[in-house]
């Protein structure tokens, strides 16, 4: 899996890898929006959400090669991988960041 994810070599030593996958990728909301790309997004968040109240660390992957995934975990060609995450026991804790406040990264009202 690893060169398949641009040899990113922490995909490798990660126990879990599980592939975010839209079946159903000709679905468009009335906004104009395809779905599958956010219920996936929704349904990974949640899984993180749910491995960090449980001890354990995700990262989700967007650099892969979508042909190469598709063809080392048997995925059909008509279904989309959207995002890989990987799940496993951290090595150690990295320090605590700074978060932005939200004056930063929230607009009120209007765009600005």
């Amino acid at each position: 899996m690893v060169p398949a994810c641009k040899n990113q070599k922490f995909i490798g030593e990660a126990p879990v890898v599980i592939a975010g996958c839209g079946t159903n990728i000709e679905y468009i909301m009335s906004n104009g929006e395809h779905t599958y790309p956010i219920d996936l997004a929704i349904v990974l968040d949640h899984m993180s959400l749910q491995a960090a109240s449980l001890g354990l660390g995700t990262c989700w992957i967007g650099a892969f090669y979508q042909d190469q995934v598709k063809e080392i975990l048997g995925i059909p060609k008509e279904v989309r991988v959207v995002a890989l995450m990987t799940v496993g026991y951290p090595k150690k804790l990295g320090p605590k960041t700074e978060r932005k406040p939200l004056s930063e990264i929230v607009c009120y009202d209007r765009y600005v």
